[in-house]
């Protein structure tokens, strides 16, 4: 049975209307970020995000043609099951006023539907059964088709879907993937109470430091980095903080962690240049027919010589120049 409110139909909001609404709270897709099991941001970058330091990313183009196919493929899961598909563009909110869903389609076991369809709604539907959760992979660029296999979901969409049952308190979610070169994939998952208790306990916490301006853990994700960077563009000529024991000890950890880091990478290069040297002018090693390693030639390119059209052509280097911003370099003293 369905336990959400609804507070805005999505139909009726601007795209950027919905991102701001999104920062009221935490979606499906904030989950996997919360747990730090996500490849491309880190609770520390959603927790920016969520207080308003950046700005919201552009949907890329896996993202965008994932849009364009959803309908699409929740009428093909509908059909090849004959299941009743529920189209209700609402974004809702659960007994936690930071739980918010938007839940792609949802399935009905009502009569008052027509199985094999996706039927549009305005009103909360009938008799909802489970939610449906539609995915693209491998339509635009590689994807992640493996993720699939073998009767998985990928852990990132796994936790999105624990988030809408969490939310909704409709433990049932079928994912409906259409992945490049192999169709169309389904699978069903049921969560369990105490997978949605630790989940909710989790994000709780995550919202209590977005309300409350604490900063999450740093966990050296790239996003990290690139919300650090975002946050802090610029340094302020002359001002210097005054350091502690605490910064002190994280230099010294910050050396030997390096060190570590730098032994390692010695004897990455040693065996790569093993590699490099086996390998010759060849372009491939296998071993009884499967290749082990390639080592091929890219094509040449050309690139324009900056400093020499500067010597001999200095006003038209002039009318193209384009400055870039700085940037800001880390030295630790000693190195």
């Amino acid at each position: 049975m369905l336990k959400a409110k609804v507070i805005a139909n999505t139909n009726e909001i601007t795209r950027d209307e919905w991102l701001e609404l999104r920062k009221t709270g935490i979606g499906g897709s904030d989950a996997s970020i919360i747990l730090g099991k996500n490849s491309y941001q880190s609770p520390y970058s959603l927790w920016a995000n969520k207080r308003g330091l950046t700005e919201n990313d552009e949907a890329g183009d896996a993202a965008k043609w994932g849009n364009r196919l959803e309908r699409t493929v929740a009428e093909a899961y509908a059909e090849e099951t004959n299941s009743a598909v529920i189209c209700w563009p609402v974004m809702l909110q659960g007994d936690r006023p930071f739980l918010l869903a938007n839940v792609d389609f949802f399935i009905s076991g009502s009569d008052f539907y027509e199985a094999g369809k996706v039927t549009d709604v305005s009103e909360e539907p009938a008799r909802i059964e489970a939610i449906l959760e539609i995915k693209t992979t491998g339509i635009s660029g590689k994807g992640n088709a493996r993720g699939w296999a073998n009767n998985q979901v990928p852990e990132s969409y796994l936790y999105q879907g624990m988030h809408y049952a969490l939310t909704t308190n409709i433990h049932n979610v079928v994912f409906a993937c259409l992945v490049g070169g192999e169709g169309l994939v389904i699978r069903e998952v049921e969560y369990t109470h105490e997978q949605l208790s630790d989940l909710q306990e989790a994000e709780a916490f995550f919202w209590h430091k977005v309300v409350n301006n604490i900063e999450p853990d740093l966990i050296g994700h790239q996003a990290d980095f690139d919300t650090l960077k975002a946050v802090y563009p610029s340094s302020e000529g002359g001002v210097t903080i005054e350091g502690d024991d605490f910064i002190k000890d994280l230099i010294y950890e910050y050396r030997e962690a390096k060190a570590c880091l730098d032994e390692a990478q010695a004897d990455v290069d040693s065996i790569r240049a093993q590699l490099l040297r086996i390998v010759g002018d060849a372009e491939a090693v296998t071993l009884d027919g499967d290749t082990l390693y390639t080592y091929k030639s890219t094509k040449d390119r050309e690139s324009l010589d900056s400093k020499a059209l500067k010597e001999q052509l200095p006003d038209v280097y002039a009318q193209f120049a384009k400055l870039s911003p700085g940037h800001r370099t880390l030295r630790i003293k000693g190195e």
